[in-house]
C-alpha cells in the first residue's frame, strides 16, 4: 500500500513540472537543450507513433497522468507524460535537488509573462495541473534573511526546507511587484499515515474488498472496451464491434451493441446507396430533357415567348444538375471515412484562385486581402475539398453582399485560417449554429436563386471535420455583415 501511495505522491509532485516542460516544447521544440540544462535532466521526445506498449501505462498517459519508474539500482528516475500534440515526453533524472524546484518556478513565471493573463487568472488555470499548492504572498510577510531577500530581488528562486526536513517550498519574486510566487509547501511522504494503519488493522475486510475489486475491475475493463467501440461508432467508424463472449450482463450488453451497430451500418449503407442511385439515375433523364429542350429551341428560334420559356427550363435543369452534384458531394463527406489525399498546399494561392474564378453579381466585388501567397507557409490539406469549401463560402457571400466580399488567409501557432467577410445583412446570432445544418434555410421567403440549396455550408462543415478543424460564423468587424471562418491544424495528423 505504501509503495502505491509513494508512487502516487511522486507522480503528484512531478506532474506540474512535466506539464510546464511539455507545453514549452510544444511551442518551441528547439528549447529541449535549454530545459535539459535547467532541470539537470535528460529530456527527449518520442513521436506519437512510438506509444508505450503497456496498455495500462498508455491509458494513464492518455488521460493526462504521469508515470514514474526507477532503474534497478535505484539511482535513476524515469518520468513520462503525453505532449499536447500527442507525442511522448520522457525525462531521466540522476539526482533530485533544489535545481528542479528552481527551474519549475522560473518556468512558471515565464509562462505567465508570455500568457498575457493576470496572475490570478493564470494560476487558476494551471493550478489543477500541479499536485501541490500554488499561491501569491507579500514579500514583507516572509521571514527572510537579508541574504535571501537580496537573492530574491536579483531574480533567484529561493528554496526553503524546514529544519527537520519534512517540509519544503519554493519562492520566486514576481517582477515589478512586492509579491512572491509560492510553490508549496510540500510535506514529505508519511509512511505511517492514519490510512496505512487503518489498512493494516482492517486487512481482513480488505481481502474481501480485493475480491470485489477483481470482479469490478474485470467489468470495468470490458466496459471500457465497449465505451471505446461506442466512441468509434459515434465518430463514423461503422465497423466498430466488441468481443461479446460470456453470458454475464456485460457479455449480453456487448452482443446487443454488436446487433445495434450492424443494424445501423445496414440502414446507413442502404440510405447511402439509395442517395447515390437516385442522384446518378436522375442525371440520365435530366440530360435527355436538356437535349430535347435544345432541339425545340433550335426549331422555334423566332418565337420570343417559347424561347423565354425554354431558357427558364434550361435554368431549372441546370439548377437540378447542380443540386444532384451537391447531394453526391454531401453524401461522400457524410460517409464514415472518405479517402482524402492530403498534400502540402499553399492555401493562400488556393484562396486567390477562388477569388479569380468567382462570378458574383455585377454590383459585388470580391477581393483577396490576406497574407502574401508568395511567403505563405504550406498546409497539409486535401486541395480539391479545401478549394470547394472556400468556393462555397465566397459564392454564399456573393449572393447576400451589398457591394463587397473580402477573403483573407492567415497562420498562427500552426493553425491555418481562412475568413470570408461580406457587407450584407449578416446572420442573427441565434442562427449561427443552425446555418451549417443540411438543407437549413434561415429565411423561407428566399428563393433558390438567392438562398442556394441549403447544402453548401453543411459541405463546408464536413470538409473541415475531416481536416480536424471547424467552420464557424460571426459578425464581420469591418463590414458589419457575416464572417465565415475555416480553422484547421496546418499539419495533418491521423
Amino acid at each position: 500500500m505504501n509503495l502505491v501511495r509513494s508512487a502516487q505522491f511522486n507522480e503528484e509532485i512531478a506532474r506540474g513540472s512535466l506539464y510546464l516542460i511539455s507545453h514549452r516544447l510544444a511551442r518551441d521544440p528547439e528549447a529541449i537543450a535549454e530545459l535539459s540544462a535547467r532541470f539537470d535532466a535528460d529530456i527527449y521526445i518520442r513521436p506519437p507513433a512510438e506509444a508505450p506498449e503497456d496498455e495500462y501505462v498508455r491509458s494513464r498517459l492518455e488521460r493526462g497522468q504521469v508515470m514514474i519508474s526507477t532503474s534497478a539500482d535505484g539511482r535513476t528516475a524515469f518520468m513520462e507524460s503525453q505532449m499536447p500534440d500527442g507525442g511522448w515526453l520522457s525525462v531521466n533524472l540522476n539526482t533530485v535537488t533544489e535545481v528542479q524546484a528552481q527551474a519549475t518556478a522560473s518556468l512558471l513565471l515565464e509562462d505567465w509573462q508570455q500568457s498575457g493573463m493576470s496572475l490570478d487568472t493564470f494560476l487558476e488555470k494551471v493550478r489543477p495541473k500541479f499536485g501541490f499548492p500554488l499561491g501569491v504572498v507579500r514579500i514583507n510577510e516572509l521571514l527572510l534573511s537579508d541574504a535571501d531577500f537580496a537573492r530574491m530581488q536579483y531574480g533567484d528562486v529561493l528554496v526553503r526546507i524546514s529544519i527537520e526536513g519534512s517540509r519544503a517550498e519554493a519562492l520566486a519574486k514576481i517582477p515589478g511587484q512586492p509579491l512572491a510566487l509560492k510553490l508549496g509547501p510540500i510535506d514529505e511522504f508519511n509512511p505511517y499515515s492514519f490510512r496505512a494503519i487503518f489498512v493494516i488493522v482492517t486487512i481482513g475486510v480488505l481481502l474481501i474488498g480485493l475480491g470485489v475489486y477483481w470482479v469490478v475491475n474485470t467489468f470495468e475493463t470490458r466496459l471500457r472496451k465497449l465505451e471505446q467501440a461506442t466512441s468509434r461508432l459515434s465518430q463514423g467508424h461503422l465497423n466498430a464491434r466488441v468481443n461479446s463472449s460470456g453470458d454475464d450482463p456485460v457479455g449480453r450488453l456487448g452482443r446487443s451493441f454488436n446487433k445495434m451497430a450492424e443494424h445501423i451500418q445496414r440502414l446507413i449503407s442502404i440510405q447511402r446507396e439509395m442517395v447515390r442511385a437516385v442522384s446518378h439515375e436522375l442525371r440520365t433523364p435530366v440530360a435527355r430533357i436538356r437535349f430535347g429542350a435544345q432541339i425545340i429551341e433550335d426549331s422555334v428560334m423566332d418565337d420570343p415567348f417559347v424561347s423565354k420559356q425554354l431558357a427558364g427550363m434550361d435554368a431549372d435543369i441546370q439548377e437540378l444538375d447542380e443540386l444532384i452534384d451537391e447531394i453526391l458531394t454531401y453524401a461522400r463527406l457524410e460517409e464514415g471515412g472518405p479517402i482524402l489525399d492530403f498534400q502540402k498546399v499553399n492555401v493562400a494561392e488556393v484562396a486567390e484562385q477562388v477569388v479569380g474564378e468567382a462570378r458574383p453579381p455585377a454590383h459585388v466585388t470580391v477581393t483577396y486581402e490576406g497574407a502574401d501567397p508568395d511567403n505563405f507557409p504550406f498546409s497539409e490539406v486535401e486541395p480539391r475539398y479545401v478549394h470547394r469549401a472556400i468556393q462555397n463560402l465566397v459564392g454564399n457571400a456573393g449572393r447576400y453582399a451589398r457591394s463587397r466580399v473580402k477573403v483573407t488567409c492567415s497562420v498562427a501557432d500552426d493553425i491555418c485560417r481562412v475568413d470570408v467577410e461580406d457587407d450584407g445583412p449578416g446572420i442573427p446570432e441565434e442562427d449561427w449554429d443552425r446555418v451549417f445544418s443540411a438543407f437549413a434555410r434561415l429565411d423561407d421567403s428566399r428563393t433558390r436563386a438567392s438562398g442556394g440549396y441549403g447544402l453548401g455550408l453543411s459541405i463546408v462543415r464536413r470538409i473541415m471535420y475531416w481536416h480536424s478543424g471547424r467552420a464557424k460564423v460571426d459578425r464581420s468587424p469591418e463590414f458589419g455583415g457575416a464572417r465565415f471562418s475555416l480553422i484547421w491544424p496546418r499539419i495533418h495528423t491521423d
